[in-house]
């Protein structure tokens, strides 16, 4: 709607005048329907936006903060005395809608001007003398659409007063089944933000009141999204609102049912179940072919996973669209309680081999996860040499997995669990296929572990005789005879340091050498030499600091002293560039964090991403969630 006839610019004092309610300045002005700003906002637009009304919510802020506030914000109280002037000089203000497509009307409900909102729709009715034609353009008034779709409920609602939902519902209770551009009908404003005397009023002036929302959600799922427990049960008591107890959303198909489960909220999925008496929801799935069951399963919720097996087992029986079923979401989501709970439950055995599209049971999805299960491991009824559609059986997953640095200790206890189990690899395979292709693996043969045993003998030997010759020598006489003569200074200090860490961990490497050959496990004589190769190369970076920090403290910061320091400390970039050949690596900065994950834990390789070690321990899982 519009003004009719021509538009004319209101100046400045007309413009305060309407701010204010002044209607006398209005007095000598022709055609007053005329004036309008560039936005075409009318003289009641500039009131009743600019008006406030004082709120009768039993729940108001502090008067003296709320008079504050009204100070603050330079604004009067509405004017009905203005408003009702306005329309008897020109009740074509009532139809007058500004550049967003807002009559008047809107903007009482809006801020909540009750009395108004009552003028304005008297003063529509009062054009026609005929009642039937008064109340169509009642009905019209209050069904005149915004831009955005919004008719004066909306706003009402949206705004949470209570006092002019109530008026517009006494005049037209068919007005709450409009919806807005968005598809957002009143009932589902109020459940999404929470309004639960508007709900309650809705549903007492409305029998069968609509409930859509965007993306085809409802107000209940609105409610269950919010863990509203109450008003979930109050807008169950409505028949006509129950109904959406199985209506499925447009984005991934889910009911209510879906949110509440995945939220963990029991109270919720317990009243949502019981509310539907052929137990239909339990069994709907969403658009992938999931089911509440798998969800819970997923998530890691224990008491509704209880549920589901006590009540709704035929559940279990159902598989998504890839073929997974509840075992697989607890796999993949990485619930063992969950996993191990299902393997108790003989009447699940059904699960426990089950292949999906991929030819994977659950086995072969633990051993891609992140998560031990001596349960599903070790049960009798698993299956361990079920082979999936590329031929692998779980221990071959889990040798090619085994070839992430950030899993190698997960799936290498795991690889030693299936193997006690009396899992094999794949005669369908060779070896290479099964320890991955393409992967970048060290190989340690028997000349190479001879080598490493020799250079960290060297290291050793070396750095044990450097404790004992020390920098600078001993005291030779007086109460200190025999006592380091540099021993004062923090250098010789860091010498001692080093040159103890690089003893050590050559001794260290050497005796894992010594053991290594005993073992008969050919992934346990790669993970010793992994071992035993970290070490080495720590003993022989700290090696290179002790000569650093020694020969500083002998000379000091003379310029033979420097000279010798910038040599000795120059090895650390070819260190970095055999690394960065060998591993992968991209900076020296990468090869220092490396070193830093080596000597605090080294029982893993080196790893081309920084923090290897803190990614290992801290970060659950490099898959992106799939719910």
């Amino acid at each position: 709607m519009a003004g009719s006839g021509r538009r004319k610019s209101i100046d400045c004092t007309l413009y305060n005048a309407a701010i204010e309610g002044n209607f006398d300045a209005f007095n000598h002005v022709q055609n007053i329907e005329h004036l309008l700003t560039p936005n075409n906002n009318s003289i009641l637009h500039l009131h009743l936006t600019s008006a406030i009304t004082i709120p009768t919510q039993t729940v108001s802020p502090p008067q003296p903060l709320f008079s504050l506030l009204n100070k603050r914000c330079e604004r009067s109280t509405v004017s009905e005395d203005f408003v009702k002037k306005v329309l008897d000089k020109c009740g074509g203000q009532v139809l007058i809608a500004n550049a967003k497509g807002e009559t008047p009307l809107h903007l009482a409900a809006r801020y909540g001007h009750s009395a108004v909102t009552k003028l304005l729709i008297e003063s529509a009715k009062s054009f026609h003398d005929d009642i039937e034609a008064g109340r169509r353009a009642e009905k019209e008034l209050m069904r005149a659409k915004s831009k955005t779709g919004d008719t004066a409920l909306h706003e009402a609602v949206r705004h949470n007063h209570i006092e002019v939902v109530d008026i517009l519902l006494n005049l037209d209770k068919s007005i709450n089944n409009v919806a807005n551009n968005e598809n957002e009908t009143p009932l589902y404003i109020a459940s999404e933000r929470k309004y639960k005397r508007i709900v309650d009023k809705i549903l007492v002036k409305v029998e069968s009141p609509a409930y859509e929302g965007p993306n085809d959600r409802t107000a209940l799922h609105a409610a269950v999204i919010n863990s509203d427990i109450g008003m979930v049960k109050d807008l169950m008591k409505n028949e006509h609102v129950r109904s959406a107890i199985k209506h499925a959303d447009g984005k991934k198909g889910w009911i209510p049912l879906h949110y509440a489960v995945k939220d963990g909220n029991t109270d919720l999925t317990t009243l949502l179940l019981n509310e539907d008496r052929n137990t239909d929801t339990a069994y709907m799935q969403d658009k992938e072919g999931r089911t509440a069951f798998h969800i819970a399963a997923y998530f890691g919720h224990e008491e509704i996973v209880d549920t589901f097996v006590k009540h709704y087992q035929g559940c279990s029986e159902i598989v998504d669209n890839k073929g997974w079923n509840v075992l697989h979401y607890a796999v993949k989501g990485g619930s063992s309680h969950i996993v191990a709970k299902i393997m108790r439950k003989l009447s699940l055995s059904h699960l426990y081999n089950e292949k999906d599209i991929y030819g994977d049971t659950p086995l072969h999805h633990l051993a891609s996860s992140r998560i031990q299960s001596r349960e599903l491991v070790y049960h009798n009824r698993v299956d361990r040499v079920a082979l999936n559609k590329n031929d692998q059986t779980a221990l071959d997953v889990a040798y090619a997995i085994a070839e992430d640095a950030d899993r190698v200790l997960t799936k290498k206890r795991l690889i030693m669990q299936l193997e006690k189990a009396g899992g094999i690899g794949s005669q369908h395979l060779d070896e290479r296929d099964r320890l991955g292709k393409g992967t970048k693996k060290l190989e340690f043969t028997k000349e190479a572990k001879e080598s490493h045993l020799i250079v960290a003998t060297l290291i050793a030997t070396v750095t044990f005789a450097a404790a004992f010759t020390l920098p600078g020598g001993t005291e030779q006489d007086g109460d200190h005879k025999g006592s380091p003569i540099l021993g004062h200074k923090p250098s010789f200090k860091a010498f001692i340091v080093s040159n103890t860490i690089s003893l050590v961990m050559a001794a260290s490497a050497a005796f894992i050498h010594l053991f290594s050959p005993l073992n008969k496990a050919k992934w346990l004589d790669y993970y010793f030499s992994e071992v035993a190769f970290s070490f080495t190369l720590v003993a022989i970076a700290t090696m290179i600091v002790a000569f650093g920090t020694g020969t500083f403290a002998v000379l000091g910061s003379s310029p033979v002293g420097i000279a010798a320091i910038i040599v000795g400390l120059s090895f650390f970039f070819v260190f970095r560039q055999v690394l960065q050949m060998s591993f992968g690596g991209e900076s020296f900065f990468t090869f220092v964090m490396n070193l830093v994950n080596a000597i605090i834990f080294p029982f893993i390789r080196f790893t081309p991403r920084p923090f290897g070690f803190f990614i290992l321990f801290f970060k659950r899982s490099d898959e992106p969630r799939i719910i």
